[in-house]
């Protein structure tokens, strides 16, 4: 039998040779194990002994009811042990339960400790069980012979053997010391032993004599005396070999390290506790001699150290040091390790080698033990400045810096200042102001960023022929647009760009349409029927805008481009015919969620274009995490290539979306700061200050009214937002009215030129009674209330210089690219309909709105103003400099998503739909921040990946869904199958929540007036809300064209919708433009859901 080979670290240090006279008589390992099983049996105490000394010592009259209590002790082991574990177990914990209340009355504070220590948590009935029927068993026998009985099997230390002591050393070895001399080949060798005891007899010996001052005796001996007194002080006398063994080398570890007194004073208090106070006098006194002796005894101990020391550099200690200290490895230690094996692998091929060719090697080859010592000292000195409760992953992050990335504000965070805790503040240069009515604040346009050596701009007549015809009466591409060329219009790479609003994003865009219409270019023609390009816009008007842009642009190369979206429906035909198309998330969405017919549309999709990505931490994120998820998933199961461009505002946490969208953040991520926009952004803060609501809107008006007319005066057109589609109305009355009052309604007037008469008889001929009205004194409104041409009108005159003053809602800063010099944002609170309450704007939508301000054509610089409440103006200011990253709202909607997915055949079983959720962007934010998540920091370190999490997510929604009878959930096998209801669901765009309604209210008894009223309580119509101007038209319809009773009225959101549908069915006819918006909305979704 060959031996078992000793640990690399331990042969390379000390060259332990194996004896070449090995004599065994029993080599089998199992019986030696067995042996040394019996032999551990043998000495200690076990329910058998306990048994049989029971036995012998009561009578059989006695032992009847002692059996019970024996019994009762097994049954309450079983309880703590577990029932899982075998008999023996079980029979090790009654006897520890036993040796723990022998001479114990209750179960006490010590007990419960020892037991926990032992078992981890346990049951306390048990643990009583366990004592009272001890104390019976105990009853019956004197204090002197229970203690016999458990004293009679404890270990003979004096007998124990410990592991290693019949292993022979030969002293070749070098000493770890950097100051000591290597040792000569040919000193004369020792044979020593491992065997502490036998060392520390033997030491005891070698001092104790005449030479050495018995009075002064503090050498190792010392040490050792002084941890037994202690350990028997604080330990009850329990205090064993090993212990005493383990603490010493702890100690001497400690007095032998280069720390000052005080330092070690602190750590000694740490291990030793208020008990150890005299040892610790003791240790600090004597501790230059404790390590001298030490040091200058025989080789022997100071071998075994060496020992210590290469196993704790190694991390090979098999056995914890006493007090359980954590060992913490730098990245320098791990790398120095695997050097060093790797150095050791190599030398035993090369040994290996040697001996194959006969050669002898004089010695061994290993590392220099100095050159190792000192590579350790300066790991351990590099580790210091390192933080060590530092995230590792932020680390990381700070250390990567991206070729395309422009960020001021990360680089600020990068400096030492900011490391060593200085705030983020906001720019120099900055105003302030303060009277009775408000606060304000002024931070100056930035300059732009200094053009780089590398920065070339790409002229247009550079480009192949395709891109001129594109790019037809443009002469260079912007800066932004320069440095992204390369990989756009040369590359696959998937791309994020995020870009300040304005910077020429959907030129961008183009740029990757143009390179996929390139790949199919042969022989002077564009094969059509190979490709699809899908550009996912935010908004239906935004889709109109894009898809009027892209066909003006790819007009010349013959592309079809068409809006799909919920106005625009296309026919298979047109579909085929059409090259790119301009969609919303929502009706993309439900294009892929189809597994017959539109599937070959999704599977000849190409270049998937996401505009607005920051969208992700909206109501409609889940909507882009669903197509994301869905085309990854197409791109690795049918190994297609599909390229994904994301553009996006400024993000916090760009690097979260661009794993999402599995962009190589060295080649496809782009970000550029606020220094890229194109007519840089003065921004100017209003707190306005008032107790009283009444005067707060008042002053609120007051001071929109000055910041208008500072802008008007100076000659600039201005758009003021407001959040509600009746406060625009409200916000342009009230400026004409303090316009008038003040006499200043002249400096709104537009100039009367050739072109103001025909503008004047367009506004005529408008059904919008209020753009009619406010026309002639300059001012206009604009909202999705409004009628398409009325809002095409608005958005004409406005850019024609028309109209000097829009009031509008934040719909036209996400959809419409509709400029003007001054933006003012006028109140940051919107009503939230599904809180039910008012929240305070998004940094987000700011940044979106601000990014209106500026003509780059006639600009140099854009005005952003906003107004808000004093107690909310720190708000503001704090988020431009510490923006919060954008988290994912994927769980709200798991459950529709998920269904889609089932229905659709790509998720069939609880793994896959575990596997699914990683491609979605809430994997990526629960791993980045698992607290916002509902996921402990523990539960995060056991599982990194957060498999477990995902599961139990998945069985939870899957037993919603199975109950809802949309699904049929197997939770022993984990399958999933998709019901008829789900399927409908799916396809339907019927949100889970509406089914659940269905299911409860729905029955076989339900008249007419019954299922509308159902219907109306769909969760689909929850953005449809009740205004006050409306409350007398929906009364006046409920009258004329409602035959069926309207539960819920003219006040309530279902009674609205309700009114709506009938009068539909009616065909009556409404005057508000917003209830005309909202009817042909209600009807719309109904027709999903009927």
């Amino acid at each position: 039998m060959t031996l078992p080979r000793l640990t690399g670290a331990l042969r390379s240090f000390s060259n332990v040779t194996k004896q070449d006279n090995y004599n065994e008589e029993v080599a089998d390992l199992k019986v030696k194990r067995s042996k040394l099983h019996e032999q551990i049996i043998g000495l200690d105490l076990t329910w058998k002994k306990i048994v049989k000394f029971l036995n012998e010592k009561l009578e059989k009259s006695e032992m009847q009811s002692v059996n019970e209590d024996l019994k009762d002790i097994l049954q309450a082991a079983k309880q703590i042990v577990g029932v899982d574990n075998g008999k023996e177990a079980i029979e090790s914990a009654a006897t520890f339960l036993f040796k723990t209340f022998h001479l114990k009355d209750s179960v006490g504070h010590k007990e419960t400790k020892a037991i926990k220590q032992m078992f981890g948590p346990f049951p306390s009935s048990a643990a009583i069980a366990a004592c009272n029927a001890t104390n019976r068993i105990t009853s019956h026998f004197h204090q002197d012979s229970l203690t016999a009985l458990v004293q009679m099997t404890k270990e003979d230390p004096d007998d124990k053997v410990l592991f290693g002591k019949n292993l022979a050393f030969s002293f070749d070895m070098h000493d770890l010391d950097y100051f000591d001399e290597l040792p000569i080949n040919g000193e004369s060798q020792k044979t020593i032993s491992l065997d502490y005891k036998k060392f520390l007899n033997e030491h005891f010996q070698e001092h104790s004599t005449p030479e050495v001052k018995p009075v002064e005796k503090t050498n190792d001996s010392f040490l050792w005396s002084e941890v037994e007194k202690y350990l028997n002080a604080t330990l009850n006398e329990m205090a064993e070999a090993t212990r005493i063994e383990d603490l010493c080398c702890t100690l001497y570890d400690m007095l032998a390290s280069v720390k000052s007194g005080d330092e070690l004073q602190n750590e000694l208090f740490e291990l030793l506790g208020p008990d150890g106070l005299e040892l610790i006098e003791k240790l600090l006194q004597n501790r230059i001699t404790i390590v001298d002796r030490f040091l200058n005894s025989s080789n022997d101990h100071k071998l075994q150290a060496l020992q210590e020391n290469c196993k704790k550099i190694l991390g090979e200690n098999a056995k914890p040091n006493y007090g359980c200290q954590v060992t913490i490895q730098s990245e320098q230690e791990k790398q120095l390790m695997k050097q060093y094996r790797r150095e050791e692998k190599r030398i035993a091929r090369r040994e290996k080698k040697a001996g194959e060719d006969g050669e002898f090697l004089e010695g061994p080859m290993c590392f220099d033990p100095k050159e190792l010592r000192m590579q350790r000292e300066q790991a351990l000195l590099t580790a210091r400045s390192v933080p060590i409760l530092s995230r590792q992953r932020d680390m990381d992050f700070e250390k990567i810096r991206y070729p395309h990335v422009y960020d001021s504000q990360a680089e600020a965070m990068r400096t030492s200042a900011f490391i060593a805790g200085a705030k983020m503040i906001l720019p120099e240069g900055i105003q302030r102001e303060n009277n009775k009515m408000y606060e304000e604040v002024k931070i100056p346009y930035s300059e732009p960023m200094p053009v780089g050596f590398e920065e070339k701009p790409v002229y247009i007549q550079d480009l192949d022929e395709i891109g001129q015809l594109a790019f037809k009466g443009m002469r260079r591409l912007n800066r932004i647009q320069s440095i992204v060329f390369e990989t756009a219009y040369n590359t696959n790479e998937n791309m994020l760009i995020c870009a300040p609003t304005g910077a020429g994003k959907t030129n961008i865009a183009m740029l990757t349409v143009l390179h996929e219409i390139r790949q199919h270019f042969q022989q002077g023609v564009i094969k059509k029927n190979e490709f699809k390009i899908v550009y996912v816009a935010p908004m239906k008007a935004l889709a109109a805008e894009m898809t009027n842009y892209f066909s003006k642009r790819l007009e010349p190369l013959g592309i079809v481009v068409k809006e799909l979206t919920g106005d625009m429906q296309l026919s298979k035909n047109e579909i085929l015919r059409t090259q790119m198309l301009v969609t919303t998330p929502e009706k993309w969405d439900v294009v892929t969620r189809k597994s017959v017919g539109d599937v070959a549309l999704s599977q000849i999709v190409k270049l998937l274009i996401l505009d607005e990505v920051h969208l992700l931490h909206d109501d409609r994120g889940p909507v882009l995490e669903s197509i994301v998820a869905r085309t990854l998933r197409q791109v690795e199961s049918t190994q297609s290539m599909i390229r994904i461009l994301g553009l996006s505002a400024t993000l916090p946490n760009y690097l979260d979306v661009a794993t999402f969208l599995h962009v190589n953040p060295r080649v496809g991520l782009f970000y550029f700061d606020g220094r890229f926009r194109p007519v840089p952004l003065g921004q100017t803060f209003l707190g306005v200050k008032s107790a009283n609501k009444v005067q707060q809107l008042n002053n609120m008006d007051e001071v929109c009214y000055e910041c208008v007319l500072k802008q008007v005066k100076a000659g600039h057109q201005v758009m003021v937002f407001v959040h509600a589609r009746n406060a625009t109305v409200r916000t342009a009355m009230s400026l004409i009215e303090r316009a008038k009052n003040n006499g200043q309604i002249s400096c709104f007037l537009p100039t009367q030129g050739p072109e103001y008469g025909h503008a004047e008889k367009q506004v005529q001929k408008s059904r919008n009674k209020q753009v009619r009205e406010l026309f002639p004194d300059g001012f206009s409104i604009h909202h999705a209330g409004m009628l398409r041409p009325d809002r095409n009108l608005v958005e004409n005159l406005f850019s024609n210089g028309h109209i000097r003053v829009l009031v509008c809602t934040a719909t036209l800063a996400w959809g419409v690219n509709l400029p003007a010099h001054a933006v003012v944002i006028k109140g940051t609170q919107m009503y939230d309909a599904k809180r039910g309450s008012f929240v305070d704007l998004g940094i987000l939508d700011v940044m979106q709105i601000f990014g209106r301000a500026g003509r780059p054509q006639f600009d140099k610089f854009g005005e952003g103003i906003i107004i808000t409440t004093h107690d909310k103006l720190s708000h503001y200011l704090t988020l431009l400099t510490q923006q919060n990253p954008i988290e994912s709202q994927f769980l709200e909607s798991l459950a529709d998503n998920l269904n889609a997915e089932i229905a659709l055949g790509t998720v069939t079983n609880v793994e896959e739909a575990v596997k699914w959720i990683s491609y979605t962007y809430l994997y990526v934010r629960m791993r980045a921040n698992p607290l916002v998540y509902g996921i402990s920091h523990k539960a995060y370190q056991i599982d990194p990946t957060l498999a477990k999490h995902r599961e139990q997510l998945v069985i939870e929604v899957g037993r919603k869904l199975d109950k809802a009878r949309m699904i049929r959930f197997e939770e022993r096998t984990g399958y999933f199958s998709s019901t008829d209801l789900g399927r409908t669901a799916s396809h339907y765009y019927i949100k889970y929540s509406t089914v659940e309604t269905f299911n409860e209210l729905f029955d076989a008894h339900k008249t007419e007036s019954d299922i509308l009223a159902i219907v109306s309580k769909a969760e689909e119509f929850d953005q449809i809300k009740v205004r006050e101007e409306e409350i007398e038209e929906l009364d006046t319809l409920l009258n004329n064209f409602c035959e069926l009773s309207a539960p819920g009225g003219v006040e309530n959101n279902y009674g609205k919708i309700n009114i709506l549908l009938q009068t539909y069915i009616s065909r009556g006819e409404m005057d508000s433009f917003s209830l005309i918006s909202d009817s042909a909305y209600v009807a719309q979704v109904t027709c999903c859901i009927m």
